[in-house]
C-alpha cells in the first residue's frame, strides 16, 4: 500500500505536498517476517525453563524454613503448594544422588520460577542468621530471573518493531506514539467535558 499524497494550493495558484502519516499495511512483507519470528520466539519460550543455581544450604533452607513461615493470603495457598511440589520433585531426585561438593542445579518452569520469587522477594523474616540465608535465596533466584526478563523484552521489542513496520514507521517513533496514546487514555477527565 502507498502513502496517500495530499496537495494543497500555495498563495499564487502553485500546488504544494503536504507529508501525510503513514499508512497502516498488515500485509508488510517486513512485518509479516518479523511477527513469524516473534511467534517462534514465544513458543520457544513458553516451553524454556530456567536454571536455578544454588547450594544444598540454600536449598535446605528454602524447603524448610522459607516454606515453613512463608506469608500467603487466599488462594496464593496454589502457588505455595505447586512451586513447594516441583521443588519437591527436584530435592527427591537429589536425595538419591551422591555429590562431591555442595552445589546444586536444575531447572524450573517459567511459573513457577516466578511464583517462587514472587513469595521470596516479598518474604518478611526476622533475626541475622535468616537474613543471610534469605540473601543467598535471593541472589540465586535474582540470576534467572533476570534472565527471563531479557527474553521477555527481547520478545517485546520484537512485536514493536513488527508493529512499526505495519505502520511504516521506526520502532522509536512508535514507541512515542504508543506512549502519548497512552498518556492520553490516562488522562484524567475533566468535570463539565
Amino acid at each position: 500500500m502507498a502513502d496517500m499524497k495530499v496537495v494543497t494550493p500555495g498563495p499564487n495558484g502553485q500546488v504544494k505536498e503536504v507529508p501525510t502519516e503513514p499508512t497502516f499495511n498488515e500485509n508488510d512483507p517486513k512485518a509479516m517476517e518479523l511477527e513469524e519470528k516473534t511467534q517462534a520466539f514465544q513458543e520457544k519460550l513458553a516451553k524454556k525453563k530456567y536454571r536455578v543455581k544454588t547450594t544444598k544450604e540454600t536449598l535446605d533452607y528454602l524447603m524448610t524454613t522459607f516454606y515453613e513461615n512463608v506469608n500467603w493470603s487466599g488462594y496464593e495457598c496454589y502457588a505455595i503448594s505447586e512451586t513447594h511440589k516441583e521443588l519437591t520433585k527436584v530435592t527427591d531426585k537429589f536425595a538419591t544422588k551422591e555429590f562431591t561438593n555442595d552445589k546444586r542445579s536444575f531447572t524450573l518452569k517459567v511459573e513457577v520460577l516466578e511464583a517462587l520469587f514472587h513469595f521470596v522477594k516479598s518474604h518478611t523474616g526476622k533475626g541475622l542468621e535468616s537474613a543471610k540465608s534469605h540473601r543467598l535465596l535471593c541472589e540465586d533466584l535474582s540470576v534467572p530471573m533476570a534472565e527471563m526478563n531479557t527474553d521477555r523484552n527481547e520478545l517485546r521489542e520484537m512485536a514493536m518493531e513488527a508493529e512499526a513496520a505495519k505502520h511504516g514507521i521506526t520502532v522509536e517513533d512508535y514507541k512515542k506514539a504508543a506512549d502519548a496514546m497512552h498518556a492520553q487514555q490516562n488522562r484524567p477527565v475533566q468535570p463539565g467535558m
